[in-house]
């Protein structure tokens, strides 16, 4: 008699069993404002994370880089010059937004991943062109919220030339710019739809708001100085990916099946 066959052998189940392990926080701890994000140890943590990864970040920046500029030349010819003010531009655009923010996601994943110890390679920078649509209606949805503001106060400025409201007025764009910055890494990273995404970086980032902004501000004006020192930005920018990817990490979590 087979094994197969046995009447007394306890039953087999062809289940492959998983585990996850949690790393960094959870979007429940951050709003019940429990959330452990602080700045000088995001800063030490990503400056040494940034090993291993440098080569990969600004490889995949420089190929980027080169390809936006071919596919604009492109599409500057494509539509032909008379148009390029309006319809030139607009399409431009918009085709530079769908080569970039995938990319922006994808590198971002790769960050994520080497916080954590998780496995990374120079194509993962690419992966998340499949998500083009969602992750472009997320970045379109800032924009927009982003200027509304400041074209408003422009107006304003033409109709009263008081530019104390143009001032006031670009406050609200910056808080969409700080507030909206998990938005694409949590429907990339947790597969949320577009508006709980934007709704969810919201309600993180407001929990944790003077550590979010002091954490991009900083990180922002040392890759851009960076670049000052011609090789610099081969560090800096590294740095700054790790900088949001450990941000993100502690305001959100990170969960990986084993």
């Amino acid at each position: 008699m087979s094994e197969t066959d046995d009447p007394y052998r306890a039953p087999q189940s062809n289940v492959t069993e998983t585990s996850s392990e949690q790393f960094g926080g959870s979007i429940e701890n951050t709003l019940s404002g429990n959330a452990d994000l602080d700045i000088g140890a995001v800063f030490s943590e990503a400056w040494e994370k940034t090993k291993g990864i440098k080569g990969y970040v600004v490889g995949g920046g420089i190929l980027l880089y080169l390809a936006v500029i071919i596919v604009t030349i492109t599409v500057a010819v494509l539509v032909g010059a008379e148009q390029q003010s309006i319809v030139g531009t607009l399409v431009g655009q918009l085709v530079v937004m769908m080569m970039i923010y995938p990319f922006i996601a994808g590198v971002f994943l790769l960050g994520l991943h080497q916080s954590v110890g998780m496995p990374v390679s120079f194509a993962q920078q690419f992966n998340q062109y499949g998500m083009m649509l969602p992750i472009l209606g997320i970045a379109l949805i800032q924009t927009v919220a982003s200027l509304i503001f400041p074209m408003l106060g422009m107006l304003l400025v033409q109709s009263s030339g008081s530019f104390i409201l143009f001032a006031i007025l670009l406050l609200p764009s910056i808080y969409v710019a700080f507030a909206f910055a998990l938005a694409i890494p949590l429907k990339v990273e947790k597969k949320m739809g577009v508006v709980e995404s934007i709704t969810t970086s919201v309600q993180l980032v407001n929990k944790k708001f003077f550590s979010v902004v002091v954490l991009a501000l900083v990180s922002s004006i040392v890759a851009g100085l960076s670049f000052i020192t011609i090789i610099g930005w081969i560090w800096a920018i590294p740095w700054m990916l790790m900088v949001f990817a450990i941000t993100y990490r502690q305001l959100a979590g990170v969960s990986t099946a084993t």
